[in-house]
């Protein structure tokens, strides 16, 4: 008799191909069904988050413009951060946050039959002191949702990133310059263990942001997962010592800019 062996399940919920994008971004999978990306940004004030996002958007090496069937933006800061003024020509945006939004947006995806429901992404831009249950309820269910990619933009982590939405990142972005060490510390201390400890995330962390408005960004639903400076370079992997960040430091070292 044959073992109980756990197969992937093969149906019509799962088929499509993938849109392409670059491999280095978070892996969104617009045209699979089942599949989304929740993206953590941790980025003090002017170290270019806004930049990143508008990328993310509006630059045809990266998503562009006609990945998404839409991209809906929420930020206090819309109407006073100039780097955001496309976005808010190009999607559509609000500059007050509601739970009402998110239960609206919700019940408009689930107002289409599953085969013709919208392949959204969802920017919570400068979201701290406003990230309640509604917020780290969908973080768990968003893809069920089509919402291909869900961003979460703070510029605090330290008591403002719920549990939940800090489990459930599949990457994380943190930018630089980083004044506050504190913060930095808590943030190595969250995801050191991926890169054999905090103190080896923090020597890659450097690696990753020489420079201003550099940025370190962690793939973590990749196994391993890997660490980037931007989205350009990889600076080292995560998981066992063998696979770890610490062995590829001194072979990217003299790589990185």
């Amino acid at each position: 008799m044959d073992y109980p062996v756990v197969i992937p399940i093969k149906s019509e919920n799962n088929a499509g191909k993938a849109k392409a994008h670059h491999p280095n971004l978070p892996d969104v999978g617009v045209g699979v069904k089942g599949e989304g990306e929740c993206l953590l940004m941790i980025s003090p004030r002017q170290s270019g988050k806004s930049t990143i996002i508008s990328n993310l958007f509006l630059n045809d090496n990266f998503y562009g413009q006609t990945m998404f069937d839409d991209v809906i933006l929420i930020s206090p800061t819309i109407n006073l951060d100039r780097s955001s003024r496309f976005m808010k020509q190009r999607f559509q945006t609000y500059d007050q946050y509601s739970p009402d939004i998110i239960d609206n947006l919700l019940h408009k995806q689930m107002s289409f039959e599953e085969d013709e429901r919208p392949e959204i992404a969802l920017v919570l831009d400068d979201m701290v002191g406003m990230l309640d249950k509604t917020i780290a309820n969908l973080v768990t269910r968003s893809r069920h949702y089509n919402i291909k990619l869900l961003i979460i933009s703070v510029q605090k982590f330290r008591g403002s990133v719920d549990p939940i939405i800090r489990a459930n990142a599949t990457s994380v972005i943190v930018g630089s310059p980083f004044p506050n060490q504190r913060e930095l510390n808590a943030i190595a201390e969250e995801y050191g263990d991926i890169f054999n400890g905090p103190k080896n995330w923090m020597k890659m962390y450097k690696m990753a942001t020489p420079k201003r408005y550099d940025f370190c960004y962690m793939k973590l639903s990749k196994n391993p997962p890997v660490m980037f400076k931007n989205f350009e370079k990889v600076i080292g992997y995560g998981g066992s010592e063998e696979q770890s960040g610490e062995m590829d430091i001194e072979k990217n070292e003299e790589n990185i800019d």
